[in-house]
Order: C-alpha cells, then structure tokens, then sequence
C-alpha cells in the first residue's frame, strides 16, 4: 500500500529544504526557536486496527496515509534531562484502507476524524534531541472518546517519529566522522496500546558536511514484538537524513521500514504472514510557508487482508466500545 511522492512534491521539498538550511540560526536547540514541519507516514499494518469516530462510527483499517503540518515551539522543562515541545496541527490529511467486506465505510469515518484533528494540540516530550513521548490533548469525555484518542495519538505518532533523532555524537569536521549506533528509535514502532518490546540498532553516517548542512545515511535491522501477542517481526530499517549544521534541526528525512514476522510467530502460521512496512517523510517550512496535504480518503482495499488467525490480535485500543 505504500505511496510514493510524485515530482511535484519532490520539487517542493527541495525547495523547502534550501530555503531552512538558510535561516539564520543562533542556538544550539533544534527547537529553541519556533518550528513548522511537513510530515508524512505511509503504514501497511501488521494487523487490523479500528478507526472510529467518538459518535457510532467505526470500521477496520488494514493500512494508512498520514500527512500533517506542525506549528512547534519549546514548552517548559519537565525534568532535569526531559523537556516539552508544543505542537499545532496546522493542517492534516488522513487516508486509509479497509477491509473488503467494509468498503464504503472508512469515508464519513475519515472525514469526521480530519476535522476533530485538525487545530489540536500535541505535545513531545523530549530527551535531548529524542522525542521519548507524544500526547494528544483532546478532550476525553467517556470511554469511547478515551478510545478514539489514543488510537489517534498511536496513528500520529507514526508521522512524528520522524523527529526522533539522537543527534551527533561529536564534532563535525568536513566528512572525517564514521558510524555510531543509535538504539530503539521510535522510528521502528509498531501501533499498538501496550507498546513495542524488542529492539532495533541504527548505524548512521555522514556523507556530506558543509557550513550550513549535514547529511547522513543510516539503516539497521532487529526484531519487534507487538504488546500482547506472540507474533516476531524481523525488521530491516534504512533512509536519510539531512541536518541544519548550527543547531541540528532536521530539514529532511525519508525512511523506510520493512518487517516480516518470523516463521514461529502465530500471525504467520498457515500463512506467509503479513508484513509491517512503514515510509516516512520530514521536511522543514518556513514561517508562513503553505503545504498541500491533500484530502482525507478512502483508498482501494489492499491485497494484503487478515486471515481469521490473523484477526485474532487487533491493533491499538480494539473495538471502540
């Protein structure tokens, strides 16, 4: 189910990333200053997922398209080591795919979720340059809103974790740095309530260093375990980076996530099994600076649709009850 970006997309990141890698900058903080970003995440699910409305609507997903932009600026510390980014989704475009015998569903349920998400409120919290946790402040007033919320903040934060990034261990002088790891980025995540055990090992490198920017490549590779099933994915990770050089700020970043499970996992037994693949995008606008995200759709169904073993494990909060 994965999109790629057309040339006229290409175009404007490139045009954007020219235009940040030139702001002048006086810190060292990535977010010391206010910041807008462009992000988008493409996500073929490992398992089926509930996308509801807070009102008697719900449908299930096998797969989404994410694309949102974030007005970000620096909040209070919250610890020692820990701090807080505020972030307004300025605009927001969600696509997904359902379940054959649901086709038609999805649509009202994608446009109502649109408008509820457009304008809110997220919150990072952030160790150095490690986003650690994203909050979504919407209001909660019974259990089934409670639901929608974290299914929401589970689906954004696949968008958001491209701001997740160590930063560089060292000074930089021209193209002399060589690999360092960085170890369970958020990157790899798997949408589920209860969280992702396993881990995974990046290896980044610097290929071209100037006075403005920074790039890099990176992949790696480890195993993922969706909270509460007995499933395995074997996960192999790779993309790019580009840095503003001054204060590390992410301009633009691509990455790719491919995960199968391993032949002892239940969602793959009488079965090939089915893959978790993720591709993102980030890339860094000015102030004032318009992106189209498109509108919120309901795409073709996927080939890929869940056998019955592997209905049994449902993806986020489950039925939105």
């Amino acid at each position: 189910m994965l999109l790629f970006l057309s040339a006229a997309t290409q175009s404007s990141v490139a045009q954007a990333v020219e235009a940040a890698a030139v702001e002048p900058i006086t810190t060292s903080s990535p977010f010391a200053s206010p910041s807008r970003y462009f992000l988008q995440s493409t996500v073929q699910l490992p398992s089926m997922m509930w996308f509801a409305t807070p009102f008697n609507k719900q449908a299930r997903t096998t797969g989404f398209d994410l694309r949102m932009v974030l007005d970000c600026e620096a909040g209070a510390p919250n610890t020692r080591h820990t701090m807080e980014v505020v972030c307004t989704i300025e605009d927001l475009a969600l696509s997904a795919t359902g379940m054959e015998q649901e086709r038609g569903l999805l649509q009202p349920i994608l446009t109502e979720l649109d408008a509820y998400l457009t304008g809110e409120v997220m919150e990072l919290q952030l160790r150095g340059h490690e986003v650690v946790n994203v909050g979504l402040d919407t209001y909660r007033r019974n259990r089934r809103v409670g639901r929608v919320n974290e299914n929401l903040r589970l689906v954004v934060s696949r968008a958001v974790a491209g701001l997740d990034f160590g930063g560089i261990p060292g000074p930089v002088e021209g193209e002399a740095i060589g690999g360092w790891p960085e170890y369970g980025s958020m990157l790899t995540w798997i949408p589920s309530a209860v969280g992702t055990a396993g881990t995974t090992e990046l290896v980044y490198k610097i290929v071209r260093s100037t006075s403005s920017t920074t790039s890099m490549v990176y992949g790696g590779s480890g195993v993922l375990v969706p909270g509460g099933t007995l499933d395995r994915y074997d996960t192999r990770v790779t993309g790019d980076l580009v840095l503003d050089a001054k204060t590390g700020r992410i301009l633009d970043r691509t990455w790719l996530v491919a995960a199968t499970p391993t032949p002892s996992s239940m969602v793959a037994q009488g079965y090939a099994g089915y893959p978790y693949l993720q591709q993102g995008r980030v890339v860094a606008l000015q102030p004032g600076q318009a992106w189209d995200v498109g509108e919120s759709l309901e795409l073709e169904t996927s080939e890929y649709q869940p056998s019955a073993i592997q209905q049994q494990f449902q993806l986020g909060t489950g039925y939105p009850r």
